[in-house]
């Protein structure tokens, strides 16, 4: 009975060794990640190339309302 104990020990401190281990790797990424700055991949005036086309009204709206949880209220006009 005594190896049993012994054994369930050792397979508690592997599990917790490897969650440790787990648990370092990701904060070392988030440091990484919080290095480089906020992320504002989005914004229009961070894209690197912007084609008049590629980016409309919506597409602004959308991205100026974004952490707000209600879409952006723009309604499609027809040009006739």
């Amino acid at each position: 009975m005594r190896g049993l104990g012994l054994l369930a020990s050792f397979a508690g401190l592997v599990t917790i060794a490897r969650l440790l281990d787990e648990n370092h790797r990701l904060r070392r990424e988030l440091e990484a990640l919080n290095a480089r700055g906020p992320a504002t991949a989005g914004k229009r005036r961070n894209m690197a190339m912007h084609p008049a086309d590629a980016w409309d009204e919506v597409d602004e709206a959308s991205d100026e309302s974004f952490p707000a949880s209600d879409p952006p209220a723009f309604t499609a006009r027809r040009m006739t």
